[in-house]
């Protein structure tokens, strides 16, 4: 081994392995048919508002066209391009799976505009009656119950799934979990409610004008008998 890599030709040969190296990445990289031809994808609210505003944008400059059309332009254009990344990307599938220089998760097509957060709620009973009290809302300093807990990155990046690709399994374990634990810590409620609040955010000029986007509803309602989970 010593004496092919003190021979003169080595660093060359070095050269055009570390070059497809990078080289295959950059392949590798490149959108697949998962990101491009997903229809699932195209009916979120997040890509809907994508193509409207895109709609607007190109009729403002006088390329005449609606969100629809605009669909079918951009799908027939995405089967151009996998005609040719399949093949291209081909060679370097091998490499990349004896490697394991794969890339597994696919960057944001776009941020998030539609975002839901994790409410948790008790029920109390008073003088006037049952009410329900806020305990848990995300960056909140009033409301801030098990914070320390839900704002590790683990949970934040698994409760922001629930907006983008709810899994009614997941999320009805999850509102047990949070509702078990909610009503074990606060024996004088009677029920513990777990809901996503949905909202759209804001553009610049509001956020720095210092408005807060207004939840527009909630949805997902789990509600529990915090005796019967004790």
């Amino acid at each position: 081994m010593r004496r092919w890599l003190d021979h003169p030709a080595w660093p060359h040969v070095r050269a055009i392995l570390i070059a497809l190296h990078v080289l295959s990445l950059v392949v590798l990289s490149l959108p697949t048919a998962g990101a491009i031809h997903d229809r699932r994808r195209w009916q979120t609210a997040n890509a809907r508002d994508d193509l409207r505003r895109m709609a607007a944008r190109l009729t403002a400059w006088g390329l005449a066209t609606d969100e629809h059309q605009l669909e079918q332009a951009l799908w027939s254009a995405g089967d151009a391009y996998l005609r040719v990344q399949r093949p291209i990307a081909a060679p370097f599938q091998r490499y990349a799976e004896l490697t394991g220089s794969r890339q597994a998760w696919q960057m944001f097509a776009s941020p998030q505009r539609h975002p839901a957060e994790v409410h948790v709620d008790i029920e109390l009973s008073g003088p006037a009656g049952s009410q329900w009290q806020l305990l848990y809302r995300p960056h909140s300093d009033e409301h801030a119950w098990n914070r320390e807990q839900f704002d590790h990155n683990r949970f934040r990046k698994f409760f922001g799934r629930f907006a983008r690709g709810f899994i009614r399994s997941h999320y009805d374990q999850s509102a047990r979990w949070i509702a078990t634990k909610a009503a074990r810590e606060h024996p004088e409620a009677s029920r513990v409610r777990v809901r996503l609040a949905r909202y759209e955010t804001l553009p610049p000029e509001r956020v720095r004008a210092g408005e807060r986007p207004a939840l527009d509803k909630y949805e997902h309602e789990r509600v529990f008998d915090a005796e019967a989970l004790r």
